[in-house]
């Protein structure tokens, strides 16, 4: 008889609750098996990147809808891949150079800039939801068989050779992952200010000419100000360089560059599943005064509104006059205020948001702008870290963060200071078309990891900027004695065998564990690395990595995609305590249904409940 696994008391209420109304006769058996049903798909454990299905349950149409969704890669190019990173022995020592960021794969691939971002057809006043859609559908769909025409025009072409000392060989071009789910484009809308996130590691990567092109044509124009995020993994030289770098890089006078921290970096190197929000006074003031410049521009009419006086009298701002910025620098009475309203935030939004409806209902409603809050829209790919900026700024844990890129599916809005004069809008991470390549962007972590074939790919790539044999391979003195030529996949066994990763039959070293392990640390910054800006050079031999400690270092390994899971499940689960109405009502976040656990220390909390198992308890029940 198989043993009966426990259950969380809020599951045990829902089961019970479900049984007495079919007693009761408050529902008929077909409707009590579908709600059985919806209940168990809760609990089913979904691997990361995909949607649960069951034969005998539908699947939630909108959360199948957001998933981001990605070019699939051959097999030819996964197999060739593989067998490089076993023949191609490894360049060392590192050149100076190779801290270097190469600026060629996005400048030097596309010199005819046919790469760009989708935009939205312009709307025709009468036309119905379908014709919009359609529309909209339609110009997605040139668009998307435009890039993939000039993404695989780049993979066809000729091949790099490098040369060694036995033989020269081959690398194949592999192509550069970017959405192409046109319902998650679809939720990324305009702001009066856009607050552009980069990875300080690689600023290039996050802003390529696709996406300058695309946010400096929007009409009207918008404010902009770039934040270099996770400042404070860089190295200090390499952070000012990056500043001076992006300036130059956006082509506009004026732009305004700021860099951040959004959580406390000690966490993650401690292995914690929750990172502690955080921003720096000193950041935190530097951001306010670039908003506070950016708000007073867009207060100004534009040239051409100012030489012509008819269009001056009847010109308005597209903002309100006057934010209290002194409110929100105080840092200390913005976390105050917020706990103070938590109780109170959910039923003043909704009745506001009933008043708003029933003005906007009647005829010849006209927007006030002057009353309106003062909108900031935080965009960027995955992995910059918005959802983190957002929360550190609100000096709480208000909207869900993960080191699994692509979180954030949805608009989350909230509203910043007690006075709620602005309003923050964080958009999810869209992955825009380049050809960088999908091992950089492997590297940076946007995107996820569990959804790469050819991760011996990426470790070479990440192998010609960095000593991962020093990184993540535990010194022997054998090794040194006979000044051993070392691989990619001689490097993967070697990692395999050190953290006892072998494979179930064969018992042989498991190498897609440890890659997977290996990149999981370097794109969540457990081994500290960065590339300097162009016309600037690192350390001979230790590339883009700035640790200093091997043994610090080597001992980083990223969880696997099953403790990824556990861990975020369960923060959810705490958040879901803490504040599930405010998060629900006023952040506007994704509605995902959870499994309740309880958090505890003890080893059977690490214990899961799995579907078939929770089935046959409630059958002998």
């Amino acid at each position: 008889m198989p043993r009966k696994v426990p259950i969380s008391n809020k599951r045990r209420k829902e089961q019970l609750l479900v049984k007495r109304a079919l007693k009761r006769g408050d529902m008929t058996a077909e409707e009590h098996d579908q709600l059985r049903s919806q209940q168990k798909l809760k609990t089913e454990k979904k691997r990361p990147g995909q949607v649960a299905a069951r034969s005998d349950a539908p699947v939630d149409a909108s959360s199948r809808k957001l998933q981001s969704k990605f070019i699939a890669l051959s097999s030819d190019y996964v197999v060739r891949t593989r067998e490089l990173a076993y023949a191609l022995p490894l360049e060392r020592p590192l050149p100076a150079s190779s801290a270097e960021f190469p600026l060629g794969v996005l400048e030097d691939r596309d010199p005819e800039r046919r790469l760009t971002c989708p935009a939205r057809p312009k709307f025709r006043y009468g036309q119905t939801k379908k014709e919009v859609e359609k529309n909209e559908e339609g110009v997605f769909k040139k668009w998307l068989k435009g890039v993939e025409e000039v993404v695989q025009e780049y993979v066809d072409g000729e091949e790099e050779q490098v040369e060694t000392e036995d033989e020269t060989f081959n690398l194949p071009r592999g192509p550069t992952w970017f959405e192409t789910n046109l319902d998650v484009w679809r939720v990324t809308e305009s702001s009066q200010v856009l607050l552009l996130l980069m990875d300080t590691r690689c600023p290039p990567l996050h802003c390529p000419p696709s996406l300058r092109t695309h946010l400096q044509s929007l009409s009207p124009n918008k404010e902009i100000i770039l934040v270099l995020t996770k400042s404070d993994l860089v190295d200090a030289k390499a952070l000012q360089g990056w500043k001076q770098w992006v300036k130059g890089w956006w082509g506009q006078e004026g732009v305004q560059v700021v860099s951040v921290r959004s959580y406390d970096i000690e966490l993650l190197r401690e292995g914690k599943g929750r990172h502690k929000p955080d921003i720096p006074q000193q950041s935190l003031d530097e951001l306010i005064s670039a908003l506070r410049a950016a708000h007073e521009r867009l207060l100004q009419p534009p040239a051409r509104v100012r030489d012509d006086p008819e269009k001056l009298k009847s010109w308005k701002a597209p903002t309100r006059p006057t934010v209290d910025w002194a409110a929100l620098t105080e840092e200390s009475e913005v976390v105050l205020s917020l706990k103070k309203e938590k109780m109170q935030v959910a039923a003043e939004v909704a009745q506001e948001a009933d008043e708003s409806e029933a003005e906007t209902s009647g005829e010849g409603y006209r927007r006030d702008l002057a009353t309106e809050p003062f909108t900031l829209g935080l965009i960027g790919q995955p992995n910059v870290g918005k959802s983190s900026l957002l929360n550190a700024l609100l000096g709480e844990q208000k909207v869900r963060a993960s080191r699994q890129p692509g979180k954030t599916k949805h608009f989350q809005t909230m509203f910043w200071g007690s006075k709620k004069e602005v309003k923050i809008v964080d958009c999810p991470g869209l992955v825009c078309p380049s050809l960088a390549g999908l091992e950089v962007q492997a590297l940076a972590g946007i995107i996820p990891i569990s959804q790469i074939p050819s991760l011996p790919s990426c470790l070479t790539f990440a192998s010609s900027h960095l000593p991962i044999e020093t990184i993540f391979k535990r010194a022997r003195k054998r090794d040194e004695e006979r000044k051993h030529r070392w691989s990619v996949g001689g490097v993967l066994e070697e990692r395999a065998i050190d953290k006892g990763f072998m494979t179930a039959k064969g018992g042989r070293p498991d190498i897609n564990r440890a890659a997977d392990g290996m990149m999981r640390a370097l794109a969540d910054g457990k081994v500290r690395w960065g590339f300097y800006p162009p016309k600037t050079s690192g350390k001979e031999g230790a590339g883009i990595w700035l640790g200093d400690d091997v043994d610090e270092a080597g001992a980083a390994d990223g969880p696997s995609a099953e403790e990824e899971t556990a861990e975020e499940d369960e923060d959810e689960d705490v958040e879901d305590g803490e504040s599930q109405s405010d998060e629900e009502e006023l952040s506007g976040s994704e509605e995902d249904d959870k499994m309740p656990m309880k958090q505890a220390g003890g080893f059977f909390a690490a214990l899961e409940i799995s579907e078939d198992e929770e089935d046959e308890s409630e059958d002998e029940e």
